[in-house]
């Protein structure tokens, strides 16, 4: 089987359409529909159902779409692993995380290990502050910061937007709206708020600010902390309420007296962007990046409507 033509169907299979598909491949419709007739020939199936304007996957174009994404990640893998091997790739890279990146980063880390088995990693846990502060001396090379809301804003380093995920509301069992499905934030006007501080995560504080406050109210913040458990902890014994990201990788730190409910709003978003030093010149850096831009997650950053996040 022609890898080509193999690549060429799953583009044709994501986009359902020739012509979008010969677009982003920077070929013809023509010889886009000839390299998948010379495909459905070799293997004696059709992939297609062919409407008159549009396509559908046949039950074997299904099987093809997804078995042959992993043979073409395995040969790019080997095609990666070929050039190390001439070129050597060795050296170091130490990431910065804040406890919150369970959805993406061991399958990452697992993919980096595999493609580059002689950089070696450190993983620190530290609160978000400590991050900023490490990788502004360069102590760390990467790590990963989170922004709410729509809109990245320059905070003086480079970021690339890798997870996004709903945010959610928690609640107290017995609260009187713990039995919703979702609120807007104007209902719990009058609740004690526990945030992480602004010292802590500069970004989300502002941004809850300005949620309340395009709402009609200012928050009624009784605790401020830097970790997320101390939060929960708080909201176990009544202090008040929160909110987190909805994200079921986050969901083992809560028990049962919590309940989580849908915060409404278009811009009720939680999102983790890699960060890095502009000058910092780690070439492990950028190809860290592209494995985490690889990643087939199914509560990858790209489920959900994605913010522009510029660079610094």
């Amino acid at each position: 089987m022609d890898i080509h033509h193999l690549r060429s169907f799953v583009i044709v299979a994501q986009y359902l359409s020739f012509t979008e598909a010969a677009k982003r491949l920077f070929i013809g419709q023509s010889a886009l529909s000839r390299q998948i007739a010379d495909l459905e020939d070799e293997l004696g199936v059709d992939l297609f159902i062919r409407h008159h304007r549009s396509l559908e996957l046949t039950a074997a174009g299904k099987t093809l779409l997804k078995e042959g994404k992993n043979l073409i990640n395995q040969v790019a893998e080997v095609i990666e692993k070929t050039r190390q091997a001439q070129q050597g790739i060795r050296g170091s890279l130490k990431i910065g995380c804040f406890g919150i990146e369970s959805a993406f980063l061991p399958q990452a880390l697992k993919r980096f290990r595999s493609l580059y088995p002689q950089i070696s990693i450190d993983i620190c846990v530290l609160t978000l502050k400590m991050i900023k502060d490490a990788l502004e001396r360069e102590e760390l090379d990467l790590g990963f910061t989170v922004f709410l809301g729509n809109e990245c804003k320059s905070n003086g380093f480079m970021r690339r937007l890798i997870h996004r995920t709903p945010l959610c509301f928690l609640l107290p069992n017995g609260h009187p709206y713990s039995g919703k499905t979702s609120l807007d934030i104007s209902a719990l006007a009058q609740d004690p708020f526990i945030l992480l501080s602004e010292d802590e995560c500069p970004e989300g504080f502002d941004w809850f600010m300005n949620f309340c406050e395009s709402r009609g109210f200012v928050p009624n913040i009784i605790s401020k902390t830097t970790r997320m458990e101390s939060v929960i902890w708080q909201i176990e014994a009544g202090v008040g309420i929160s909110f987190i990201s909805r994200d079921p990788a986050l969901f083992g730190l809560i028990n049962h007296n919590i309940c989580l409910v849908d915060m409404e709003g278009e811009d009720a978003y939680n999102n983790i962007t890699a960060t890095w030093k502009r000058e910092h010149r780690n070439p492990a850096i950028p190809l860290f990046l592209k494995v985490l831009e690889n990643l087939q997650l199914p509560n990858n950053a790209k489920t959900w409507p994605m913010p522009s996040c510029k660079h610094a």
